[in-house]
């Protein structure tokens, strides 16, 4: 098998199947853990697609199996870029259904160790946070196409919970972190796993809801919407990547 180049995790069936049906040369399903893999080409670099499973630790498995996996038989290649995609549920005010949310940070909203000098969000012994660093930032300009499917794609900060947000966690959490933009259950996740393996990472979620009293019944129906439109703009940010030449993002330095 060739070097792989991208690894794509998505917690959904519904949200890994669109990369599925842009890419070529898939290949049969692998079950690894409780995760899924499937190799494949997409805009013509390498892929390894995840089907990870929700919540954070079946994403951090699903990241460890993959980054072990995907180049195994290539000890001299550099890590690939992971990608956390699918869904998410917007906070931002200027926030709507149908946009896409680039995480150009990534804070676990359940961590809490303030009680030990840690910051809210920070796990110990790790990083505060998990910031996109700018070299990665400067290679995903978008391609036109991507563009016109989404009204807008915001860049910032995605935090994840082990809870599907409702009216009043989003009250709480917004509280918090007032910069967020957008929450889901994986991203922090896969981001710290990728930090412990110098992988470059990039969170690239579509809102499908927006954490309200309604969040639960947006959710089911915008859910496809929402995952089609991730992929799009990750497809988008992938050729850019590889276009730029992959540079490789500086490890961040663990926080104590």
């Amino acid at each position: 098998m060739s070097a792989v180049d991208v690894i794509v995790i998505a917690a959904m069936e519904e949200e890994v199947a669109p990369f599925l049906q842009r890419a070529t040369e898939v290949s049969e399903a692998i079950q690894v853990g409780n995760a899924v893999h499937r190799t494949g080409v997409i805009n013509g670099h390498h892929a390894l697609f995840v089907q990870g499973g929700i919540g954070l630790v079946n994403a951090a498995s699903a990241a460890t199996s993959a980054l072990l996996l995907a180049n195994k038989d290539h000890s001299d290649a550099l890590p690939p870029l992971v990608i956390s995609a699918g869904s998410a549920g917007g906070l931002g005010d200027s926030v709507r259904v149908g946009d896409v949310v680039i995480g150009t940070d990534n804070i676990n909203a359940d961590a809490d160790a303030r009680a030990f000098g840690y910051e809210l969000g920070q796990v110990p012994g790790m990083p505060a946070s998990y910031p996109v660093p700018d070299n990665l930032v400067d290679a995903i300009a978008l391609h036109p196409a991507a563009q016109r499917l989404v009204d807008t794609v915001h860049h910032g900060l995605i935090v994840s919970s082990y809870s599907f947000v409702g009216r009043e966690r989003a009250v709480v959490i917004k509280g918090q972190f007032d910069e967020v933009l957008a929450t889901d259950m994986e991203s922090s996740a896969i981001a710290q796993t990728c930090h412990a393996y110098k992988a470059p990472f990039l969170a690239i979620r579509g809102i499908s809801d927006l954490c309200g009293p309604a969040s639960e019944a947006d959710f089911l129906t915008h859910v496809d919407d929402a995952a089609e439109r991730s992929a799009e703009i990750a497809t988008a940010v992938i050729g850019s990547w590889i276009a730029a030449g992959a540079p490789r993002p500086q490890a961040a330095s663990a926080a104590s």
